[in-house]
């Protein structure tokens, strides 16, 4: 895009598993899609671009945009 950053951008998640996973070099992923996803982010954090931190499911707002919303069928 060509927007110059002076400092990494974090990337939060709550899944700790999965961001273990960001900062572990020899972790294997089971499905090739997770793989290239992980792979684009732990290289990411070695080149310092971003970083990726833990936030509470309660307290992430994006949590939201990926629960189903009710039918409103009775």
């Amino acid at each position: 895009m060509g927007i110059p950053c002076h400092e990494p951008t974090y990337v939060y998640g709550d899944n700790q598993s999965v961001l273990a996973n960001t900062t572990v070099p020899d972790s294997q992923l089971k499905k090739k899609s997770n793989s290239i996803a992980y792979h684009f982010v732990r290289e990411g954090c070695a080149r310092d671009e971003w970083r990726t931190t833990y936030i509470n499911t309660h307290e992430n707002p994006a949590d939201l945009l990926t629960k189903p919303l009710p039918s409103g069928e009775k």
